[in-house]
C-alpha cells in the first residue's frame, strides 16, 4: 500500500507539472518568439512494480535549423525593403509633376519657339525668362529631395547603430546567464527564447552567422567574419565622419583593440541603407548635377556668342550655379531681363540666328559621363527616370519575394515550436484526467490502508 501510495503521489506530481507547463504553453501562445515547452517525464525503476515516475524538467521545443532560417530570411527581407522603400521615394522625386525636368524643358524649348516670329516682343522674351526660372526651381526641387533623403538615411542609419549596439551588449548580458545556469540544458527555456529574439531584432539590422560554445554561449559574426559577439564581450559598431566625405557617416566595428570598417556587405537594414547611399544616392545626385550644369553651360555659352535686344553684346548669363552643388543652386542670374537674352547674331532688328542655335540644343547629343552614354537633354533625364523606375519596381518584386521567404521560414518554425492551441487543449484534458486519476489512486491505497487497520 505504501508502494502504491507514492506510486499515486508522483503520478499526481508529474500530471500537475505537466498542466502546470501546458498552461504556460497557453498563456504564451500570442507571444512572438515563444517556443513551447515539455515536460519530461521518466519511468523510476526498482521493485517488481516499478516506483511511479519522475519528473525530469522541462525541455523547449526548438530546431536550430529552423531558427537560423527565420534569421536568414529576416535579414534578406529587411535588406530589400529597405532598398524599395528608398527606391520609390527616388522615383516619386524625379517623376513627380512639380519636380520633371522633360515636362520644364519643353516648356522651355515651347518659349524659345514661340520667339521666332518676333524675336524683338518683349513678352515672348519674358516668357523664356520666366520657363527658365520655373526649370531652375524643378532642379532645385530634385536636389531639395535628394538631400532630404540624404538627411533620413543619414538619420535611419545612427538609430539603427545605436538599437544595434544595445542588442549587442544584451546578448552579451543573456550569453552570460545561461554560463551561469550551467549551459543550456539548465538554462530557463525562457531565458533561451529571449537570446533568440534579441538575435533575431540584430538579424534585421544585419547579416549574422551564429556558433554555439560548449558552455551554452553563442557568438555573433557578420557574414564576412567580424566579431559581435564573443562569449560575454560585445563589439560596438561606431558612425564617424568620412575623411573624404564628412557630411557621409563612416561605420566600423570596434571589439578590444581592433577597428574593422564596414561596407553594404554588412548585410540587413543597415547594408540596405549604406547599398542605397554610397551606390543609387551618389549616382543620383551626380546625374541631376551634371544635367543643371550642362543646361546652365549649354544655353550660356550659345547666349554669349550672340547679341541682345539692342544689338550689344551680352554681359550676364541666363543661368548661374555652384559648381560644387549645381542642381541646388541653379537659377537664373539676378538681375537678368528679357532685353538681355541675345537671340541676334547680327545686332539687326528682327535677327533670331542665334536664337536658331538655342532652339538647336533640344536634339544636341551630349555626354553624360554619370549615365555612361550620349544623349539629349530630354532623352537623359527620360533614361534616368526610366532606369529608377524600372529599377524600383525590381526592387518592389524582390521585397515581396523576400518577404514571403521570410513568413515561409516562420512558418516552418511555428509547426515545431510555436503553440497549437488545439493541441494544448486536448493535452490538458489528458493531464486533467490523469490527475484526477492518481488522485483515485490515493485515496484508494488511503482506503486499504484504513481496511487493514478496521482489521485489527
Amino acid at each position: 500500500m505504501t508502494t502504491m501510495l507514492n506510486t499515486g503521489l508522483s503520478g499526481l506530481l508529474a500530471s500537475q507539472a505537466a498542466l502546470s507547463v501546458t498552461s504556460n504553453n497557453i498563456a504564451n501562445a500570442t507571444v512572438a518568439g515563444y517556443s513551447r515547452q515539455q515536460v519530461m517525464l521518466s519511468t523510476v525503476q526498482g521493485g517488481v512494480y516499478g516506483r511511479g515516475v519522475a519528473v525530469e524538467g522541462v525541455r523547449r521545443i526548438a530546431d536550430q535549423y529552423l531558427v537560423d532560417q527565420v534569421w536568414s530570411t529576416t535579414t534578406s527581407a529587411s535588406f530589400q525593403q529597405t532598398q524599395s522603400s528608398y527606391l520609390g521615394q527616388v522615383e516619386q522625386i524625379f517623376g513627380s509633376e512639380g519636380s520633371n525636368i522633360s515636362s520644364g524643358l519643353d516648356k522651355l524649348f515651347a518659349a524659345l519657339n514661340s520667339n521666332l516670329l518676333s524675336p524683338g516682343d518683349l513678352a515672348t522674351r519674358q516668357s523664356v525668362v520666366n520657363e527658365a526660372k520655373g526649370l531652375s526651381l524643378r532642379f532645385n526641387a530634385i536636389n531639395d529631395g535628394l538631400q532630404s533623403q540624404f538627411d533620413q538615411l543619414e538619420s535611419q542609419l545612427r538609430a539603427s547603430v545605436e538599437q544595434s549596439n544595445v542588442r549587442l551588449h544584451e546578448v552579451a548580458r543573456l550569453n552570460a546567464e545561461v554560463k551561469g545556469h550551467g549551459g543550456i540544458a539548465a538554462a530557463p527555456p525562457e531565458l533561451i527564447d529571449e537570446r533568440d529574439a534579441v538575435i533575431a531584432e540584430l538579424a534585421k539590422q544585419m547579416d549574422l552567422t551564429v556558433s554555439e560554445n560548449h558552455d551554452g554561449t553563442l557568438n555573433l559574426a557578420l557574414s564576412q567574419g567580424q566579431p559581435l559577439v564573443v562569449g560575454t564581450s560585445a563589439a560596438t559598431l561606431v558612425v564617424s565622419p568620412d575623411a573624404a566625405q564628412p557630411e557621409f557617416g563612416r561605420l566600423s566595428l570596434r571589439f578590444e583593440q581592433a577597428e574593422f570598417a564596414l561596407d553594404e556587405g554588412v548585410g540587413g537594414g543597415i547594408g540596405g541603407l549604406l547599398d542605397y547611399r554610397d551606390n543609387s544616392l551618389v549616382n543620383s545626385k551626380a546625374f541631376i548635377d551634371e544635367l543643371a550644369a550642362k543646361i546652365a553651360d549649354e544655353m550660356n555659352t550659345v547666349l554669349a556668342a550672340g547679341t541682345d535686344r539692342a544689338g550689344a553684346t551680352p554681359t550676364q548669363d541666363l543661368f548661374q550655379y555652384d559648381p560644387l552643388n549645381p542642381a541646388g543652386t541653379l537659377k537664373v542670374t539676378d538681375g537678368f531681363t528679357a532685353d538681355k537674352l541675345a537671340f541676334g547674331q547680327d545686332g539687326t532688328p528682327g535677327d533670331n540666328s542665334n536664337l536658331q542655335q538655342l532652339v538647336a540644343l533640344a536634339d544636341k547629343t551630349l555626354t553624360f559621363t554619370s549615365l555612361g552614354m550620349e544623349a539629349t537633354l530630354g532623352d537623359a533625364f527620360a533614361s534616368k527616370l526610366g532606369e529608377l523606375g524600372s529599377r524600383s519596381q525590381q526592387a518592389k518584386l524582390d521585397a515581396d519575394s523576400a518577404l514571403q521567404s521570410q513568413r515561409r521560414a516562420q512558418g516552418e518554425w511555428a509547426g515545431v515550436s510555436g503553440v497549437n492551441l488545439d493541441e494544448e487543449g486536448a493535452s490538458l484534458i489528458l493531464y486533467q484526467q490523469a490527475y484526477q486519476a492518481n488522485a483515485k489512486v490515493i485515496s484508494t491505497a488511503d482506503q486499504l490502508f484504513k481496511s487493514v487497520l478496521q482489521a485489527f
